[in-house]
């Protein structure tokens, strides 16, 4: 296979991972709107206090994963508009981009890795205090939002410790029997689960992205391979030949055009 064709493959196989890029990054904006906006996550930060643990984590997924979303969005067009305008500049600002992406993709996963349990801990943290709320008697809404929860998540109370009183509305059905800690904690598996598959096929699609832009943005240069760039020369055609005089006239060199 000679270099032209490597050249034709390589555009081909960017313009391809710009498609799956398109793909990752409208499943990282729904998973951050879920994470955000999903009753899931709302319902326990919403009963939380304003500078609780868990709201803050909250918001540092959200805009971790808005900011990834931009990203993608940015370097999937930075790549596929200097594959098509055939931009030796573009398509170092697009290797660019895919390094920056790999660096927030890299710190993403790292965070997760290290701070997981500390996002199911402050979840199953506010569970504990609405259910201890429930339990003491307190006045207030505590009751309605751990019934919302057990609605939410279909299930009732701990099964480790002693049942509710059946004073306490807290199920709406009572012959569901389901641990909630365990359901809560399935849920955020689940969630956790999501996120680390689109930050390591994000982070695949990053590192080969990386390869393609850097190879292509090295082959501009040498001789203008890229398939249309060099058909047509301007300068090129006021060069003499070897074999011409300097005194042949320029109208002899342009192309026979009938007359009108």
């Amino acid at each position: 296979m000679g270099y032209k064709s490597w050249v034709r493959v390589a555009r081909c196989q960017l313009l391809v991972s710009c498609l799956f890029i398109l793909v990752l990054a409208v499943g990282f904006c729904i998973l951050t709107i879920i994470t955000g906006l999903g009753s899931h996550f709302t319902i326990f930060t919403d009963v939380s206090a304003a500078g609780s643990t868990i709201r803050d984590l909250n918001s540092t997924m959200v805009l971790y994963g808005s900011s990834i979303c931009g990203l993608l969005i940015l370097t999937l067009l930075l790549s596929a508009i200097s594959v098509l305008r055939e931009s030796q500049h573009l398509m170092a600002t697009a290797f660019i981009g895919f390094g920056f992406l790999f660096c927030a993709l890299m710190a993403g996963l790292t965070w997760v890795q290290e701070c997981q349990s500390q996002v199911e801990a402050s979840i199953l943290d506010v569970y504990d205090d609405l259910y201890d709320q429930v339990l003491r008697g307190y006045p207030g809404e505590a009751q309605e939002h751990l019934l919302k929860v057990h609605n939410m998540f279909e299930c009732c109370g701990k099964t480790l410790e002693k049942r509710m009183s059946s004073l306490h509305i807290t199920c709406s059905n009572t012959a569901d029997d389901k641990d909630c800690i365990s359901v809560i904690s399935d849920v955020l598996y689940i969630h956790w689960l999501w996120v680390r598959v689109l930050l390591l096929s994000s982070l695949g699609l990053t590192v080969y992205g990386m390869l393609l832009s850097s190879f292509l943005y090295f082959s501009l240069p040498k001789g203008n391979l890229w398939g249309r760039r060099g058909e047509y020369n301007l300068n090129g055609g006021l060069i003499s030949p070897p074999d011409s005089t300097a005194d042949t006239p320029l109208i002899q060199l342009m192309p026979y055009r009938s007359a009108q």
